[in-house]
C-alpha cells in the first residue's frame, strides 16, 4: 500500500513536519514508495491538467436528484425528489402517535409477549422493507412472590409491611394493567433474609467508605440505598462487597419526586407509591445472556454454571417507593449517626415532610424476601433491511429496544414509534423512486430492559461482518422523555451531528435543533475538557442502552439520541400514554423532531457519496481525553504535607505516568494522518467531484477506487481502538479508548485500562497499557494514510 504522503510533496499541498514524523515501517517499503513517487507524481500532474480543461465542459454530477446521477443500470438512489426534503415533509405526528398508542397498549416484558415482535416485522414488511425475526434464548427472571417487613425482632410484632404495588390513577389504563409486574429487579438474586437496617446514601463505593469511618459496620445488614449516581446493580454490588445480606433501592422525592415539581397525575414527577423497577445486572463487567458471555445465546449454545457468571449479584434486592421507605427510615432516627453530620448531600428530599435521615443500624429488623423463577426463554429482535443500490454491503444501523418493564411510553416506546415511523416514510420514499446508496438496518432489539441482550446477542453473532461492512450504529432508547435535547457519540459523528441539527427546525420556536441544543447546553460542565462554548458538547459513549455492543465490543462508531429532562416515571406504571399526553408531549412534536433528526442522519450515512465522518474530531478529542486521564491520575497523589517516604516514591511514579508521552506522540500522528485523509477528500472533489459521474472508465474507476478508500478509512478507523485482550477484568470491553466507569457503569472512563490501573495504583501495569494503547492509535494512524 502507498502512503499517502507520498502524493503531495514540492510546493503545492506538501505535508507539515507533524504530518511527515509518523515512524517508517520499513527499508524494502521505503524504496518501494520513493520509486512510486515518480510515478504519482506524473499522474498527478496529468490529472490536474485534464481537470482544467476539461471539468467545465464535463462538469461531475453531484446531486443525488438529478436524473444523470443515476446508478449502474438505470438504478438510482434518488430519482427526480430531494430525498432529505421530501422525508422531513414526511414524517407524521398522526402516525407516531398511532404507534405510540400501540406500542403502550400493555405491559410488555421480554420473554413474555411476542405479539408485538411479530406486528414490527410485518409493519416492516407493509411498507416493502425485507424483515425477518430472529430469536435469542437468554437466561431470565420473573417474579413470584416479595415481602419487606419491618418488625420487632424480641416480640416479633409486625410494625409495617411494604405494599411493592403501584396506585393505580383514575383515567390512566395503564396503571390498571393486571399484566403490571410488582417491585422487582431483573437478575435480583433468590433470597430471604433478616437484618437490621443501615442507610447508605447512594450506595457508592465513596459512601460506604464514609459508612466505615464513622464506625458504622454494615456485615450481615440489609442496606437502604437511594436510587441515582450509577447502575443500581453497582449499588447492589457495593453492598454486597461491604458484607450486607440485602439492599433495598428507593426512589428519594429530592431525585426525581415532589421535590422537583407536581407529582403525577397533576404533574410529570414520581408520586409516592411508584418505585423503579430495572435490572441489578452488573453490566459493567458484560452485558448480554449471563450464560453466554461473548457469543450469541443460540437454542443449543453451551452454557456456563450460573454460579460462574461474573455479571449476577449474590445477595437479594427490591425497589421501594418512598412511601414504602418512610417507616424503615423512621426506624433509623436516633441510632447511628445523623448523616447532615456526614454529608449534607446525605440528606433526602423527605427531610421537608419531617423524615430525618439518620445511618443506623435500626434497633428493628427488617426481612426482605425476594423469591424469582430463573429459566431460558426466547426473545425476538426484528431486523429489517432497505438494500442499498450501489454499495449493498456497507450498512447504517438504526435501532431501539422494543420490550419495557411496564407500558414505556418514553423509556422505550418513544423510540419504538420512531422507528416505525422512520419504516413508513422510506418505504413512501421507495415508492418516489429512492433507493439508499448502502443499506439501511432497522432494528427493534428485544430484553433490553434486562441487559442489553437482544442488541449484544446480535452484534455477537455478527461481529465479523459488522467490523467489515458497518458504517455506523445510531441508537435511539427513551426518544423523547423531556424537551432538551442530548447527544453522546464517537467522535468522528461530530461535524455530521451539527450539520443535521441544523437542518431540523426545533418545534415551537423559529430556532434550529442546534440553536436549543447549544442553548440548553450552554452552562455544562461534563467533559469541560471536550466541550466548546461554540458548539454544543458531545460526551463519549459509555454503557445504558443498545450502542454498547456496537460500540465498546465491536468498535462501531455509535451515536445515541433522545430527548430527556422529566424522569419522574422511569421504569413505573406512570411512564404511559396519558402521561406523555398530558405533560411531556401533547402534540407529538418532538416526537416527530426526533424522527427528523434520525432519518436524515440514516439518510446521510447511506446516500452521502463521501461518508461525513471526520477523523481529524476524533484525535482532536483524543487530546481531551489525555487531560481527562491526567486528571485522573493526578486524584491520587499525596498532599506534600505529612508525606510519608512511601507517600514520596508514590508521588514520584504518579508524577512520570503524569506525562504521558507515549500517548501525547501517538495522538499527535493520529491528527496528522487525519488532515492527510482530510487532503485525500478535497483532491476527490477537486479532481473528480464526490459522485464519479464522469466519461472515460478509467477515470471512473479511478475515483471509485479513491471514494471507496476515503469511506472505508473513515468508517473503519473505530475498529483500530479495539484491543483484542480487553480491558483487564472486563475482557468483553475492547475498546481502549473509551467504557464504562467501573465503579458507576453509566459514566464513560477514558482509556479505562489505564485509569483502572492508576486506581489500582499498579504504575508497571499502567506504563504496559500506555505503550500498548499508543500502539493502537499509532497502527489506527497508518490506516488512514492507507489508500
Amino acid at each position: 500500500m502507498l502512503p499517502l504522503a507520498t502524493r503531495y510533496s514540492g510546493n503545492s499541498g506538501g505535508l507539515t513536519s507533524e504530518e511527515k514524523a509518523i515512524p517508517t515501517r520499513s527499508k524494502a517499503k521505503v524504496n518501494v514508495r520513493r520509486r512510486a513517487i515518480v510515478i504519482t507524481l506524473l499522474a498527478t500532474v496529468s490529472m490536474f491538467v485534464w481537470a482544467a480543461t476539461s471539468l467545465s465542459s464535463n462538469q461531475p454530477c453531484i446531486s443525488l436528484e438529478s436524473a444523470e446521477c443515476d446508478g449502474p443500470g438505470g438504478d438510482n438512489s434518488g430519482g427526480s425528489i430531494d430525498s432529505a426534503q421530501v422525508f422531513m415533509g414526511m414524517v407524521s405526528t398522526d402516525h407516531l402517535r398511532e404507534n405510540l398508542k400501540y406500542y403502550t397498549s400493555g405491559t410488555h416484558v421480554a420473554g413474555t409477549n411476542d405479539t408485538q415482535g411479530a406486528y414490527t416485522r410485518d409493519y416492516f414488511l407493509r411498507q416493502g422493507i425485507d424483515a425477518k425475526i430472529v430469536e435469542y434464548y437468554p437466561w431470565m427472571n420473573y417474579p413470584l412472590d416479595q415481602r419487606v417487613l419491618l418488625f420487632n425482632a424480641t416480640t416479633h410484632e409486625v410494625l409495617f409491611e411494604a405494599g411493592l404495588t403501584e396506585d393505580p390513577v383514575p383515567g390512566d389504563p395503564a396503571s390498571y394493567d393486571p399484566n403490571n409486574l410488582p417491585a422487582f429487579h431483573g437478575y435480583s438474586a433468590n433470597g430471604n433474609i433478616t437484618g437490621q437496617v443501615v442507610y447508605a446514601n447512594y450506595g457508592t463505593f465513596t459512601d460506604f467508605k464514609v459508612l466505615a469511618n464513622a464506625g458504622i459496620n454494615v456485615k450481615g445488614k440489609v442496606v437502604l440505598m437511594r436510587y441515582g449516581s450509577m447502575l443500581r446493580g453497582l449499588q447492589v454490588h457495593a453492598a454486597h462487597t461491604h458484607g450486607a445480606i440485602g439492599a433495598l433501592l428507593y426512589s428519594d422525592p429530592a431525585d426525581d419526586g415532589y421535590a422537583k415539581g407536581k407529582v403525577y397525575p397533576k404533574g410529570p414527577w414520581r408520586p409516592e407509591s411508584s418505585f423503579q423497577r430495572g435490572t441489578v445486572s452488573l453490566l459493567q463487567i458484560y452485558p448480554g445472556d449471563p450464560l453466554t458471555p461473548g457469543y450469541p445465546a443460540k437454542r443449543d449454545a453451551p452454557r456456563i454454571d450460573p454460579k460462574d457468571a461474573k455479571n449476577i449479584n449474590r445477595i437479594p434486592s427490591l425497589p421501594l417507593s418512598y412511601r414504602d421507605a418512610i417507616p424503615l427510615l423512621q426506624a433509623l432516627q436516633g441510632h447511628g449517626r445523623n448523616a447532615s453530620e456526614i454529608d449534607g448531600d446525605w440528606v433526602g428530599g423527605l427531610i421537608t415532610k419531617g423524615i430525618e435521615y439518620w445511618t443506623g443500624p435500626s434497633i428493628l429488623n427488617v426481612n426482605l424476601l425476594n423469591r424469582v423463577e430463573y429459566r431460558t426463554v426466547p426473545i425476538q429482535n426484528v431486523i429489517g433491511r432497505i438494500k442499498g443500490w450501489e454499495d449493498p454491503d456497507h450498512a447504517v444501523i438504526i435501532g431501539n429496544h422494543r420490550d419495557a418493564w411496564c407500558a414505556g411510553a418514553s423509556d422505550p416506546s418513544s423510540g419504538s414509534a420512531a422507528l416505525l415511523e422512520l419504516a413508513r416514510t422510506f418505504g413512501e420514499l421507495r415508492k418516489l423512486g429512492w433507493r439508499p446508496r448502502r443499506s439501511i438496518i432497522l432494528a427493534s432489539w428485544d430484553a433490553g430492559e434486562n441487559g442489553l441482550i437482544g442488541s449484544t446477542e446480535w452484534v455477537e453473532e455478527n461481529v465479523d461482518w459488522l467490523r467489515a461492512n458497518a458504517v455506523g450504529y445510531v441508537n435511539v432508547n427513551a426518544a423523547v422523555g423531556g424537551d432538551v435535547f442530548g447527544a453522546h457519540a464517537s467522535p468522528v459523528f461530530k461535524n455530521l451531528l451539527y450539520k443535521v441539527a441544523k437542518q431540523i427546525p426545533c418545534p415551537g420556536t423559529n430556532e434550529t435543533m442546534y440553536d436549543a441544543w447549544l442553548r440548553n447546553s450552554s452552562n455544562s460542565t461534563d467533559y469541560g475538557d471536550l466541550a466548546s462554548t461554540r458548539r454544543p458538547p458531545i460526551a463519549p459513549l459509555a454503557l445504558g442502552s443498545d450502542y454498547t455492543a456496537f460500540m465498546a465490543h465491536a468498535g462501531i462508531s455509535s451515536i445515541d439520541l433522545g430527548f430527556s429532562g422529566s424522569v419522574g416515571a422511569y421504569h413505573s406504571n406512570y411512564d404511559s400514554l396519558v402521561r406523555m399526553a398530558s405533560f411531556i408531549d401533547p402534540e407529538m412534536k418532538l416526537h416527530q423532531t426526533i424522527t427528523r433528526f434520525w432519518g436524515l442522519l440514516a439518510l446521510r450515512l447511506a446516500d452521502d457519496p463521501v461518508l461525513g465522518l471526520n477523523a481529524a474530531s476524533y484525535a482532536k478529542d483524543l487530546n481531551g481525553y489525555i487531560r481527562l486521564l491526567r486528571r485522573h491520575i493526578s486524584s491520587f497523589e499525596t498532599p506534600s504535607s505529612g508525606q510519608r517516604v512511601s507517600d514520596q516514591s508514590s508521588n514520584q511514579e504518579i508524577l512520570s505516568a503524569k506525562k504521558l508521552r507515549h500517548l501525547h506522540a501517538a495522538q499527535k500522528q493520529l491528527l496528522a494522518s487525519a488532515h492527510v485523509l482530510e487532503r485525500d477528500k478535497r483532491h476527490l472533489r477537486l479532481v473528480y467531484g464526490e459522485d464519479c459521474q464522469m466519461k472515460g472508465h478509467r477515470r471512473h474507476e479511478s475515483c471509485l477506487r479513491l471514494r471507496e478508500s476515503i469511506n472505508d478509512r473513515s468508517s473503519q478507523l473505530e475498529r483500530h481502538f479495539i484491543d483484542p485482550e480487553g480491558i483487564p477484568g472486563r475482557e468483553w470491553y475492547k475498546h481502549s479508548l473509551v467504557g464504562p466507569d467501573r465503579w458507576t457503569g453509566y459514566g464513560s472512563q477514558v482509556f479505562p485500562a489505564l485509569a483502572e490501573a492508576a486506581e489500582d495504583k499498579d504504575w508497571k501495569r499502567f506504563q504496559k497499557y500506555e505503550k500498548r494503547v499508543a500502539e493502537l492509535i499509532y497502527e489506527a494512524a497508518w490506516f488512514l494514510r492507507d489508500v
